[in-house]
């Protein structure tokens, strides 16, 4: 057997047997282009090696800046929308009462519109925007939508504001990496990430889901399992590229994990342009003429106690006057009833009342209250337009 032979021999046992780094070595040892080629004719494990080493030393060495091995695309995707993104404040008044609630939304026009949901607002006219940097702007709702429970509010400000770029919802894909911006319980700038569950969820028919139910009938949301907590209805659920995809609404509570839902981007589109070619307005809301309390558990205690509320009645608005010639005075409501149901559909709160006759287009609805001493009656009344 002659001496290169052997050599030959030795390097094939070599290369079978050896590590991958061993084999970039023994691959790049000084050897010749005629040496090299030799190699390859006799031994076609070889090349076949080197080439899948090379591969893999050359990701290696690259994976930092190839995008799909960006760890940090969820910091990257945050940082492009974060500017657009605001809290927003709400003053809710109730006769001599008063409350605070607070919500998201995200500025679509440098000029100073921003979405948001329209249970955030509930009803108000006037809101405090609060920018991502702590600046305050006292904003105006001009629109709503109560059907898709979207709202456009109004800020002036001495400078350019960012907006945030939209994208396409009809071409997500369930698995895909979302992210979801917003005032998450008080805590402003929260960005939770996660993926899209499902791209076109109807929830009417869910009973778990407590929201209110003429509403979600009409809509198809996203589904994601990136958290929404209270506060952060109206902010953006973004994808990679930083653009909004839908506008985040509800997420599951009382035993659900990962079970969450935002209004389509889509939504928002046509809304905005029916909103510029003035068909949707603040100018006019229905109204059965009340000045209502939402009852809380403590003032249903109390009226339970002194026996002007049924036990079964934990929840509803209680009737604290009539406005004189209004809907609800004459159809005979008065202080101490309480409103449960609107068209069978439970009232909560006054976000619920809102959206019930908003719904109604000005037809006649059916209330069913409790009045002291007389138990739960039913009334039909037609709601007006009010200023």
């Amino acid at each position: 057997m002659s001496w290169s032979s052997t050599i030959f021999r030795l390097s094939k046992r070599l290369w079978i047997a050896s590590t991958i780094p061993a084999t970039f070595l023994i691959l790049n040892r000084e050897v010749t282009y005629d040496e090299s080629k030799s190699f390859e004719k006799k031994f076609s494990l070889i090349p076949a090696i080197s080439k899948w080493n090379s591969s893999f030393l050359f990701h290696s060495a690259s994976c930092k800046s190839s995008p799909g091995r960006n760890f940090d695309f969820i910091a990257d995707a945050a940082e492009i929308a974060l500017p657009a993104v605001v809290s927003i404040d709400v003053v809710h008044r109730e006769f001599i009462f008063e409350h605070k609630g607070s919500g998201s939304g995200f500025i679509v026009d440098k000029r100073g519109y921003i979405i948001t949901n329209e249970h955030v607002v509930a009803g108000n006219k006037h809101v405090t925007v609060v920018l991502g940097e702590g600046e305050k702007l006292s904003g105006t709702v001009v629109a709503v939508d109560p059907n898709t429970d979207l709202a456009l509010i109004k800020v002036k400000a001495n400078f350019e504001l960012p907006e945030i770029a939209m994208g396409d919802d009809t071409k997500l894909r369930p698995g895909q990496w979302v992210a979801a911006i917003g005032n998450s319980l008080h805590f402003p700038n929260t960005v939770t990430a996660g993926i899209i569950s499902n791209i076109s969820r109807s929830i009417a028919d869910i009973p778990v889901v407590n929201y209110n139910a003429s509403k979600v009938s009409r809509s198809k949301y996203i589904q994601t399992d990136a958290a929404i907590n209270p506060g952060s209805s109206g902010g953006p659920l973004i994808n990679l590229n930083g653009e909004v995809i839908g506008v985040n609404t509800m997420g599951l509570t009382g035993g659900a994990n990962g079970i969450a839902f935002s209004i389509p981007i889509t939504d928002v589109k046509r809304f905005l342009r029916e909103f510029s070619a003035g068909t949707q307005n603040m100018q006019s809301s229905y109204s059965l003429g009340l000045q209502i309390i939402t009852l809380k558990d403590d003032m249903a205690s109390f009226l339970h106690h002194n026996g002007s509320l049924d036990p079964s009645v934990n929840s509803g608005i209680y009737v604290f006057d009539t406005m004189r010639n209004s809907p609800a005075h004459r159809a005979g409501l008065q202080k101490g009833d309480v409103i449960i149901l609107i068209n069978k559909v439970a009232i909560c709160s006054r976000s619920d009342l809102s959206n019930a006759l908003q719904q109604s287009n000005g037809r006649p609805v059916t209330v069913t209250f409790y009045r002291p001493n007389r138990g739960f009656l039913e009334v039909d009344i037609a709601p007006i337009l009010s200023s």
